[in-house]
């Protein structure tokens, strides 16, 4: 039983998970017994969360004597708020406005609200929301959908090749706090409810808590159920953090960025250098994350011991430009990016059954490099993602085979010798991106079933790998696993010079 008390033990809002759900009958008596109220949240079957009201370490210490050998944790609710600096600048960029008979689909934004400005209420397609508009600050969701859609234009630079496409404004946090409990039954109510027409979402959002080493966050658990149950990709920022402010190491990444199916996003600055304030991996059990990194502005300390900024470019909730900081904003790149691939290879632009999140997510980062500042894995994954062009290149280069399929035990993926250049062997770049299915509940490995590359790539389980290598002519790229679980796979064979 792990206890995480707030500072000063001061009554607060607690949350706890049971180990063993056949108690929790014997959990609800010990609450009733002590008039201690309290509120359940489900988020899927067997997956619920209990948040204790106004207590402290007195009622923790006699839960501690009665129900030990069944809570696995009692730790503080987390409070989500936006406290983001955005400041008005002097410029503007020419409005895009969707042409008329062309197919386009929705990227979602679960944020705050996105403000009907002229840059953006010609691809706002819906709102989903359930809060009052008076309720509603739209900043942060504003700058993020910016980011989105004009995010090259703005900084006068290519790093996606933005196109336009239509936004789901899902706005699940107000302009107030809100508890960790309620933020993430918002995200997944819409989720289910729009997923047969969105199934692209940015999340740049986090529960202010750092990720463990062995534990998947219920946050990360919900986001990787969300993702498998409703066939949805989603792209989550890794977090920001203040310590480069008190000349501290980073932080560790937030609860909700060790999703393994979503694409956790950390932020580079101009130098290319990991921003100050990215927050780092890796994630439980040794897992890659973040997946990848974009350009999302620096904070600086100041001589003074002062916080500069040098913001990325996007808009304000009054339609100006504007400048503001920050791993939401290179998540909003890569969501971006993802959008403008799926709309160039979709074909079912009705009910969406061409969707494929693990060849998305392969294509991406298969095309990720590491900046020339040689920047750790455990700062930006796997690097920075090619921009939509290079990326739909894939399909056209002979150089390049995209390989998709499902698999249980162990498949064979074979080479033709004009691939080869009829040569001995060939330096190729190999990614896998799979999925499988999940113990939510952690009893055992939370991948249940993973996928190894024979004498290529066998450490570790992740839903990832990527590596060069010198593959033989006569010899198949083998791929292997320890259960006869499905599991939907992409794979990329790259040659290389």
């Amino acid at each position: 039983m792990k206890v995480r008390l707030v500072k000063d033990d001061i009554n607060s809002n607690y949350k706890v998970s049971l180990d063993d759900i056949s108690k929790e009958k014997d959990f609800i008596k010990i609450l009733e017994d002590y008039n201690i109220k309290y509120k359940k949240t489900e988020y899927f079957k067997d997956f619920f969360m209990y948040k204790l009201l106004n207590i402290n370490s007195k009622f923790i210490m006699i839960l501690q004597e009665r129900a030990s050998n069944y809570i696995k944790y009692i730790e503080p609710v987390s409070i989500y708020s936006l406290p983001i600096q955005i400041d008005d600048i002097n410029g503007e960029v020419p409005i895009i406005y969707p042409e008329e008979n062309k197919n386009y689909i929705t990227l979602g934004v679960l944020d705050n609200g996105i403000a009907h400005i002229k840059y953006l209420d010609p691809w706002i397609k819906k709102v989903h929301t359930r809060f009052l508009k008076k309720d509603t600050s739209t900043t942060h969701g504003t700058f993020v959908s910016g980011i989105a859609l004009y995010g090259d234009k703005l900084e006068n630079r290519e790093m996606v090749k933005n196109e336009g496409f239509y936004l789901l404004d899902a706005t699940v946090l107000s302009s107030t706090t809100i508890e960790e409990d309620e933020l993430l039954q918002n995200i997944a109510l819409a989720i289910k409810e729009n997923y047969k027409k969105v199934k692209i979402w940015n999340l740049s959002l986090s529960v202010k808590i750092g990720i463990e080493e062995d534990t998947f966050s219920d946050f990360g658990v919900l986001l990787d159920h969300l993702q498998k149950t409703y066939g949805v990709l989603i792209f989550k920022s890794a977090g920001n953090g203040g310590n480069f402010m008190k000349r501290k190491p980073k932080g560790k990444l937030y609860h909700g960025s060790d999703s393994l199916l979503a694409i956790i996003v950390g932020a580079i600055n101009n130098e290319r250098y990991a921003s100050n304030y990215s927050r780092v991996g890796l994630g439980p059990k040794g897992t890659i994350k973040p997946d990848l990194a974009s350009y999302g502005g620096d904070l600086l300390l100041g001589d003074s011991g002062e916080m500069i900024m040098k913001g990325v470019k996007s808009f304000s909730r009054d339609g100006n430009l504007a400048s503001s900081s920050g791993t939401s904003f290179a998540t909003a790149r890569v969501s971006s990016l993802a959008t403008i691939i799926y709309q160039h290879i979709c074909k079912d632009f009705k009910d969406f059954s061409d969707f494929n999140p693990i060849l998305l997510k392969a294509l991406i980062i298969h095309s990720a490099k590491n900046t020339d500042r040689n920047l750790s894995m455990e700062e930006v994954g796997y690097g920075i993602p090619a921009t939509s062009a290079k990326i739909l290149s894939y399909f056209k280069n002979e150089n390049i085979k995209i390989f998709n399929g499902v698999m249980e035990k162990y498949q064979e993926i074979e080479l033709n010798g004009s691939f080869f250049e009829y040569k001995k062997d060939i330096k190729v770049k190999i990614t896998l991106v799979y999925d499988t299915e999940f113990d939510y509940l952690q009893s055992g490995e939370y991948i249940k079933s993973d996928i190894k590359i024979k004498d290529f790539s066998e450490n570790g389980r992740n839903l990832t790998r990527k590596f060069e290598a010198k593959l033989a002519r006569n010899k198949k790229i083998v791929l292997y696993s320890d259960s006869d679980i499905k599991k939907n796979f992409t794979l990329i064979v790259e040659k290389i010079d």
